[in-house]
């Protein structure tokens, strides 16, 4: 997997040639994921390489999406399997993961929440200013995100430990 920025967004460049979203913007995203794992979970990630489209569906049970409007508008979605989850919530919480019961939804939706959140900001640092939406968690089986409109996709895997988690940018095209 590449570890550097530079490397990433290369790779990247090389994945989504036409239709993924900006790289930089792709690597805000990155940023702001590992910096709430650091902080928040106190887990390091370790980074994939981005790819495009929505040919790959991630095996997960939790899901956890942020909407966003203003300069642009989409998504953020967050994947993990329930054990993923389990191990972020316990983590987050000071609690084993096998002690974890009902705090899933909310833990992942707090995570989901934050990762949004300072994405927005390192955004509004280059002058796009964004509204966020509360998060919405989807616990279940043999699902995922399909937006009722077209757009950019970039789905961004990390290795937490044994764990892989994802991180989804849907940036919605503006009518035109």
């Amino acid at each position: 997997m590449p570890s550097s920025a530079g490397e990433r967004a290369g790779a990247m460049a090389r994945e989504c040639p036409t239709m993924c979203p900006n790289p930089q913007i792709v690597e805000k995203l990155v940023e702001a994921t590992r910096e709430v794992f650091e902080t928040m979970v106190f887990r390091p990630l370790t980074t994939g390489v981005p790819i495009e489209g929505d040919a790959l569906r991630p095996s997960s049970n939790v899901v956890g999406t942020v909407g966003f409007a203003g300069s642009q508008s989409g998504l953020v979605a967050f994947y993990s399997t329930l054990d993923a989850a389990r191990e972020i919530a316990g983590a987050m919480l000071g609690l084993d993961p096998a002690q974890v019961n009902g705090e899933v939804p909310d833990a992942i939706g707090e995570i989901t929440n934050m990762i949004a959140g300072s994405f927005r900001t390192k955004m509004a640092a280059e002058g796009d200013a964004w509204a966020i939406s509360v998060p919405t968690v989807t616990l279940g089986s043999d699902f995922y995100i399909k937006p009722m409109v077209t757009g950019q996709r970039v789905l961004v895997p990390f290795r937490m430990g044994e764990a892989e988690v994802f991180v989804e940018l849907i940036l919605m095209r503006r009518p035109q």
